[in-house]
C-alpha cells in the first residue's frame, strides 16, 4: 500500500475490512490460542501498514513486558531485551498512554531538536511511531505499538480509531485469558489440595467417615474400612447406624434415640469428644474410639458430621487384662495382709506367754544366774516380736494402710530416748556410743514422733549390730527451721557397691555369711526408706567395705508453735498402791494368757477373777461387782465385742428399771487381743471399748491402762484383800 496511489477513503475501507477480520479471529479464538492469534493480528497489520515493527506491551504495576512482537524482514527482534522495563523508560509517551490517549509521531525529525521524545526515539533508530493504549477495568492495561525504522508514516484519524478498537479487543482477550488462567490455576490448586488431602486421609492411620445431614455416609477412607470391618462400597450411601456395623456403648448397652455422636452433633452443633464404642460386626465384637465433629456449610449450619475412628480393640483387651491383673494383685495383697494378720495373732498369743512369764519372773527371781537366763528369754521374745512388727509395718506400707500422725514433738526428747535405749547395747559390745544434738533441740516440730523414732532405732540398731569395735556416733541436726537431719556414723564392717545396691531391698542381706553372722530379717532399712518417702524425706548412704558407714536421713519437719503432745503418764508405786484390792474381771480362753494376767495383776495387788469364755464372763458380771473388765476379743462361744455390748445393754436396762439407779460412770471395759494392727485396735475402740491391750502384754502397759481408767471413773466398791480368785479349778 502506498500513500500516493490509494485515496484516504480506500485506505480506510481496506484497513476497516482487515480490522474486522482480525477482530473476528480474536473473539472466536480459544483461550489456549490467544498468543498465536494476537501475533497473527499485529503481523498482518504491521505488514499492511508497511511498518517495520509492531508489538504489544502489558503493564505489571510499575513495569511493563513486551509480550508479543512482529518485525519486518531485515529488522532485529527486541522482545527478549524488553522485559520488566520500568515505566519511566517510556519517557514522554507514558503520560498520554496512562490517560487513555494515543501517542503518535509521524516523523521524529519534525520534533524539536533536543526534546526528550526525539532523543529517546532517535536512540532506538525509530523514525515514526504510533502507540495505542489498551484500557481495561478503568486503568491502562498496556498498549499496542507500530514503529517505522526505515520510513516515516502518518496514520489517518480513522485508521487510529480502528487500531484503538483493535487494541481494546486485544486487551479484553488478554484480560479474559488472565482470568481464565487464574481460574484454572485455582481449580488445579484446589484439585491438588483435594488430592493431597485425600491421599492423607487414605494413608491416615485414623479412620474418617463423613456423614451428611440425613445420617448417610458420604466419604470413607482406607483406615475406616479396617476399623468398621466393611468395604467402602458397603458403607457409602448407607446409614451411620446400619445394623451391619451397629455400635453400642462400650459396656454393650444400646444408644437411645438422639444419643449417638451423630445425633448429638446435629442437635448441638458442637463436637463430641473421644468416646469408646463397641462395634457389633459380622466377624465378631470390636471396639473403636470415635470423635465426632460438625462440618459447617456456607450458611453456618452444621449439616454434616465427621467421625474420626481409631481401633482400640487391643487397647480395650489390654485395659481389661490390666484391670484383672490389678484385681488379682489386690486379692493377693489382701490375702497376704490377712495371712500376716492371722500369723501375727497366732504368734502373739504364745509370745504373750513367753514375754509375760519372763517379765513376771524377772521381778520374782533373785539369783543372778537365774535372772540372766530370764533376761535372755525375755530378749529373745522381744526380738521375735520386733520381727513380727517389722513384717506388719512393711505389709501396711505396701497396702497403703500406714497412716502418719502430725503432732508436735521435741527432738531433744527423742534424742534422750534413743540414747537410753542403745547405750546399754553398745556398752555390752564395748564400743563407744554418743548422741549429739545440734541447734535448738527444745523447739517443737510437726511430725510423727513414733515413726521418726522407728527410723532412728532401725538405723542405729544396724550401726551397733555391724560395729564390732570402735564407735557409733549419732547426730541430730536441728539447725534448719524446716528440716530435721539424722546422721549415724559407725566404724563397722561397711559395704561393697554390690551390697549397697541391696540394702533397701526387702528381706535383702549383703550375703548369706552376713545373715548367718549378724542375723536379722533385712526389713529394717527398707522400712526406713519407705517411712522417709512417706514423710517426703530422703535417705542416703556413704559406705566402704571395712571402713564403716554413714547414713543420712533428711526429713522435712518444720518448727511449730503448737504445744507438745503430753507424754504417757508415769506409773509409780503410789498409783500401784491406789490399785491395791482393785477388782478386775478378766476373760480369755487361753490358759497361759489367764495365768499371765493373774500373775501381773497379783503383783499389783489386784483381786482378779479369771474366766475362760464370754458366757462365763457375763454370768460372773451378774453375780459380782467389778471395777474393771478385761475381755479377750477372740473367744470361741461369745467374743469380747459381743460381751461388751451385752454388758452395756444390761447397764442401760438397770438404769431405766423401776427403782433402779444408774451408776455415776460406765463400767470400764478393756479389749485384750493379739490383733495388734492399728486399724484393728481402732475398730475395737470405735466399737465401744475404753482401751485396748495388745499381746504380748507388758506389765507397765497393763498398770497404765488400769490406773488411768480407775482414776477417771473411780471404784465400784471399797478396796478388799488382793489376790487371784479362780472361779473354776479346771478352768481351761
Amino acid at each position: 500500500m502506498t500513500d500516493e496511489s490509494i485515496s484516504n477513503e480506500t485506505r480506510l475501507t481496506r484497513i476497516q475490512a482487515l480490522v474486522v477480520e482480525i477482530l473476528n479471529d480474536l473473539l472466536r479464538a480459544p483461550i489456549d490460542r490467544t498468543d498465536q492469534v494476537i501475533h497473527q493480528a499485529i503481523s498482518r497489520l504491521g505488514a499492511y501498514c508497511v511498518r517495520d515493527r509492531s508489538y504489544v506491551f502489558v503493564r505489571k504495576g510499575e513495569v511493563a513486558d513486551n509480550t508479543h512482537e512482529w518485525c519486518a524482514e531485515g529488522i532485529d527482534p527486541m522482545r527478549e531485551h524488553l522485559q520488566d522495563l520500568p515505566l519511566e523508560m517510556f519517557g514522554p509517551s507514558l503520560e498520554p498512554l496512562l490517560m487513555g490517549e494515543q501517542f503518535h509521531v509521524p516523523d521524529v525529525a519534525e520534533l524539536a531538536e533536543g526534546s526528550p521524545s526525539r532523543l529517546l526515539l532517535e536512540a532506538q533508530q525509530i523514525r515514526s511511531i504510533l502507540l495505542v493504549p489498551m484500557r481495561g477495568e478503568g486503568a491502562t492495561y498496556g498498549f499496542v505499538g507500530f514503529d517505522g525504522v526505515r520510513n516515516t508514516h502518518e496514520f489517518l484519524p480513522g485508521e487510529i480509531y480502528l487500531l484503538q478498537s483493535l487494541a481494546d479487543v486485544i486487551c479484553s482477550v488478554l484480560i479474559r485469558r488472565d482470568k481464565e488462567l487464574a481460574v484454572r490455576a485455582a481449580q488445579a490448586a484446589l484439585a491438588g489440595e483435594r488430592a493431597f488431602l485425600e491421599s492423607i486421609l487414605s494413608t491416615s492411620a485414623m479412620g474418617v467417615l463423613v456423614i451428611d445431614g440425613e445420617g448417610y455416609i458420604r466419604f470413607v477412607n482406607d483406615a475406616a474400612e479396617a476399623v468398621m470391618r466393611s468395604s467402602r462400597q458397603q458403607m457409602i450411601g448407607a446409614r451411620h447406624d446400619s445394623p451391619t456395623w451397629a455400635y453400642t456403648r462400650e459396656d454393650g448397652t444400646p444408644f437411645q434415640p438422639g444419643e449417638t455422636p451423630f445425633d448429638r452433633v446435629i442437635s448441638t452443633g458442637a463436637s463430641v469428644p473421644m468416646e469408646r464404642f463397641a462395634l457389633h460386626c459380622p466377624d465378631g465384637l470390636h471396639y473403636c474410639a470415635v470423635h465426632a465433629a460438625p462440618v459447617a456449610t456456607s450458611n453456618g449450619a452444621a449439616a454434616r458430621v465427621v467421625y474420626a475412628l481409631v481401633d482400640v480393640s487391643d487397647q480395650v483387651a489390654a485395659d481389661r487384662a490390666r484391670q484383672e491383673a490389678l484385681e488379682e494383685a489386690r486379692r493377693a495383697n489382701a490375702a497376704k495382709s490377712n495371712f500376716l494378720a492371722k500369723m501375727s495373732h497366732e504368734m502373739r498369743t504364745p509370745l504373750n506367754g513367753v514375754l509375760g512369764v519372763a517379765e513376771v519372773l524377772e521381778r520374782l527371781v533373785v539369783d543372778a544366774d537365774q535372772r540372766r537366763m530370764v533376761r535372755v528369754m525375755h530378749d529373745s521374745g522381744a526380738l521375735l516380736l520386733s520381727i513380727i512388727n517389722d513384717l506388719l509395718d512393711m505389709s501396711k506400707i505396701e497396702a497403703d494402710q500406714l497412716e502418719l500422725e502430725v503432732v508436735a514433738f521435741v527432738p531433744a526428747e527423742l534424742a534422750h530416748r534413743i540414747d537410753s535405749v542403745h547405750t546399754l547395747k553398745a556398752s555390752e559390745k564395748q564400743i563407744s556410743f554418743a548422741v549429739h544434738l545440734q541447734g535448738d533441740g527444745q523447739c517443737a516440730r510437726l511430725g510423727d514422733p513414733h515413726r521418726i523414732l522407728q527410723i532412728m532405732h532401725n538405723v542405729i540398731s544396724n550401726a551397733v549390730k555391724f560395729t564390732e569395735s570402735g564407735s557409733v556416733n549419732v547426730e541430730i541436726d536441728c539447725t534448719h527451721p524446716d528440716r530435721l537431719s539424722l546422721r549415724v556414723q559407725d566404724t563397722g564392717i561397711g559395704m561393697t557397691e554390690a551390697q549397697r545396691a541391696m540394702v533397701f531391698e526387702e528381706f535383702g542381706q549383703a550375703d548369706s555369711s552376713i545373715a548367718r553372722r549378724f542375723g536379722g530379717t533385712g526389713l529394717g532399712m527398707p522400712i526406713v526408706r519407705r517411712l522417709a518417702d512417706m514423710m517426703g524425706g530422703t535417705v542416703s548412704l556413704d559406705t566402704q567395705a571395712g571402713c564403716g558407714t554413714l547414713v543420712t536421713v533428711d526429713l522435712p519437719l518444720g518448727v511449730t508453735d503448737l504445744p507438745e503432745q503430753p507424754a504417757s503418764p508415769v506409773i509409780n508405786g503410789a498409783i500401784s498402791t491406789e490399785m491395791q484390792g482393785l477388782r478386775v474381771l478378766a476373760a480369755d480362753d487361753n490358759r497361759t494368757n489367764r495365768m499371765i494376767l493373774g500373775a501381773m495383776m497379783g503383783q499389783m495387788g489386784i483381786a482378779a477373777v479369771l474366766v475362760s469364755d464370754g458366757t462365763e464372763a457375763l454370768e460372773t458380771y451378774e453375780r459380782e461387782v467389778f471395777d474393771v473388765v478385761v475381755l479377750d476379743i477372740s473367744m470361741p462361744d461369745l467374743d469380747g465385742v459381743s460381751v461388751m455390748h451385752e454388758i452395756r445393754a444390761r447397764e442401760a436396762q438397770r438404769a431405766v428399771a423401776a427403782g433402779g439407779r444408774p451408776p455415776a460412770t460406765l463400767l470400764p471395759i478393756i479389749a485384750f487381743t493379739a490383733n495388734a494392727m492399728s486399724h484393728q485396735v481402732a475398730s475395737y475402740l470405735k466399737a465401744g471399748f475404753d482401751d485396748c491391750l495388745t499381746k504380748p502384754l507388758q506389765l507397765e502397759r497393763l498398770r497404765s491402762a488400769l490406773s488411768t481408767l480407775v482414776e477417771e471413773r473411780g471404784r465400784r466398791r471399797p478396796a478388799s484383800r488382793g489376790g487371784v480368785v479362780p472361779l473354776r479349778a479346771n478352768g481351761g
